[in-house]
């Protein structure tokens, strides 16, 4: 997919000494000073506006800040020299930059009250408009975390019922895939053998008009999604997934979407000469000697698929079973009056056969 920028958005971090949040491209901390360190990483604001300040999107196409090797200080892309120590910045560590951040907020999140005097403030502000305390840290008398409830342990009739369950599942399977062994003597075989009769019959079709025999009249045409690309063409619609905040690691972030191209082109109904079935001739026997049957064929006709079906129908005290396979040198065996060992399943179909012992 082709990725497209759509603007760049302010981004935020948060303090790890006071806890307060500021704009990602404050270096150090508005609430105590205390500058950005290396491994604090840049956050999705409560509501993300697009950056009109030209100065401020060229600092983040420059590439991501680096960090002073000496005193830590967050300095821009292409500095040799810290802004704050004066430290060289030859073997400065740039930030990472690439990482996805969330789902673009571009809808208005709710307002917020001071944690201090309860003031309702913008969800983007940092400081409270009435007492200007930081609204992005938690208040000192906050109570600590309350630890999660415990799990509940799952009771024992619980337990007892979930294993009913499995074995009764078991048992279940166990009763069908048992099998049973049955003395049978052979008293009937059937056997049919079909073949095919072939024709060229027009056909209707459907199909891109690319993909069209040559010399195939075609008829109606309508649009269809031929493909899917990343570059704009003829016919085609432009279909974007949803904008997403990615950190470019200036404490602005880059707000992007991947696009491609539905293209569309003609799907026609066509009329082609295939072969189709058009006949079937059979021929069926009681005996050990099938045979193929021999199709007269008319002109423009060929001969098609074959299919071949034997029965061997057993009888045991009374009981018939019968037995079906496509193997012709198998059906051969099975003379009237042999006897053979049955594995019968429990809703009386035979699995497979054997010769009982002489």
């Amino acid at each position: 997919m082709a990725k497209e920028t759509l603007g760049y958005v302010q981004m935020e971090w948060t303090c790890p000494f006071c806890g307060a949040k500021n704009p990602g491209t404050n270096k150090k901390c508005s609430n105590c000073g205390a500058p950005q360190p290396t491994d604090v990483q840049f956050e999705q604001a409560a509501q993300e506006k697009l950056i009109e300040d030209e100065g401020l999107i060229e600092k983040a196409k420059a590439g991501p800040d680096i960090h002073c090797p000496y005193c830590g200080t967050r300095n821009p892309a292409g500095a040799t020299v810290c802004s704050n120590c004066m430290g060289d910045l030859t073997d400065a560590a740039a930030r990472a930059k690439g990482r996805v951040v969330g789902k673009y907020k571009k809808e208005a999140a709710p307002d917020v009250a001071c944690p201090y005097c309860g003031t309702m403030n913008p969800a983007t502000a940092y400081n409270c408009s009435n007492c200007n305390a930081s609204l992005r840290q938690p208040p000192p008398s906050q109570a600590a975390a309350q630890p999660p409830p415990p799990r509940r342990k799952m009771g024992v009739g619980a337990i007892i019922a979930i294993v009913a369950l499995i074995g009764l599942c078991i048992f279940a399977a166990s009763l069908f895939l048992r099998t049973d062994d049955v003395n049978g003597r052979v008293a009937a075989v059937e056997w049919t053998r079909s073949i095919a009769i072939e024709a060229l019959v027009p056909v209707q079709r459907s199909a891109f008009r690319d993909e069209i025999p040559a010399g195939t009249a075609v008829g109606e045409c309508r649009l269809e999604l031929h493909h899917v690309q990343d570059d704009p063409a003829p016919n085609s619609e432009k279909v974007c997934g949803t904008p997403y905040t990615v950190d470019t690691g200036t404490g602005i972030g880059e707000v992007v979407q991947e696009c491609q191209y539905e293209v569309y082109a003609d799907y026609c109904a066509y009329t082609v000469d295939e072969w189709q079935p058009v006949d079937t001739v059979s021929q069926s026997g009681n005996d050990l000697t099938p045979f193929w049957p021999e199709p007269q064929l008319g002109i423009d006709q060929r001969l098609g698929p074959e299919q071949e079906q034997f029965e061997i129908i057993f009888d045991s005290d009374g009981e018939r079973y019968t037995y079906t396979t496509n193997s012709v040198d198998q059906f051969t065996h099975f003379e009237i009056g042999s006897e053979w060992i049955l594995q019968v399943n429990q809703l009386g179909g035979v699995v497979s056969v054997e010769p009982a012992q002489q």
